[in-house]
């Protein structure tokens, strides 16, 4: 996707490869074209690299930096049902994935974490959804109808990606592992959450907006954090 950006799309969007790379600890980068492949060796080849701990966290989405730099496009109304058709079911997911947390997991800490979503998520959901009837006259399905298609293809393969998390979340057992899973999967989706509200934040049109998205990012920052520190005190007591 190539796109010119007016100063303040540039800054909105290198701010959103800011966060994914302070959360995640990697370097994000857009190319136009793949690079050429590198030499390997006979080594390399019959090397089998070791598989990850069960701790490691599962990347971000790059389809969530896409979507990120296609919002960075938008302006005004636009912007705003486009945003909002986004979030609606990206929410409604990770409320899901915390009703198998708190069905299935052990932690006090992560089940306290997953009630927190829950509340918060959905009083956004509510929030998103009162906004687009009442300063558009649009249902959540109805947003995503009128996103442009680009934002349209990078949702649906955003949601594809969802769907598959949970029906893996979905044959985990119950327990401590349960925990672990949940949180690998959760950081991930609270970091995509993040990219996409960081567009509204800085540019909404309608101030409630922009305070939402606030609101939005500080909680799931809070979380990933946590969720994090928790994450590698289990590794470390290895």
């Amino acid at each position: 996707m190539t796109s010119t950006f007016s100063p303040p799309r540039r800054v909105a969007a290198a701010a959103a490869i800011a966060v994914a790379v302070a959360l995640t600890g990697t370097t994000v980068a857009y190319a136009s074209a793949p690079a050429a492949p590198a030499a390997t060796s006979d080594s390399a080849i019959k090397h089998t690299p070791s598989k990850p701990p069960s701790n490691r966290v599962e990347p971000t989405s790059p389809t969530a930096y896409e979507f990120g730099q296609t919002l960075a496009t938008l302006e005004g109304e636009q912007l705003e049902i486009t945003f909002m058709a986004a979030i609606i079911p990206h929410h409604r997911a990770a409320i899901e994935m915390s009703e198998l947390e708190l069905e299935r997991g052990q932690s006090p800490d992560i089940r306290t974490h997953a009630e927190n979503i829950i509340a918060n998520q959905q009083h956004q959901i509510e929030q998103f959804t009162r906004w687009l009837e009442e300063w558009y006259g649009l249902t959540p399905e109805e947003a995503m109808a009128q996103a442009p298609g680009e934002a349209r293809a990078e949702m649906e393969t955003m949601d594809a990606e969802t769907q598959a998390d949970l029906a893996e979340l979905r044959e985990v057992d119950a327990g401590k592992k349960f925990d672990v899973a949940f949180v690998r999967m959760m950081i991930p989706h609270h970091q995509a959450g993040i990219i996409e509200f960081l567009e509204p934040q800085s540019r909404a049109d309608h101030p409630q907006l922009s305070v939402a998205a606030t609101a939005g990012i500080t909680t799931q920052e809070a979380q990933v954090a946590d969720f994090r520190t928790w994450l590698s005190a289990r590794l470390e007591s290895r």
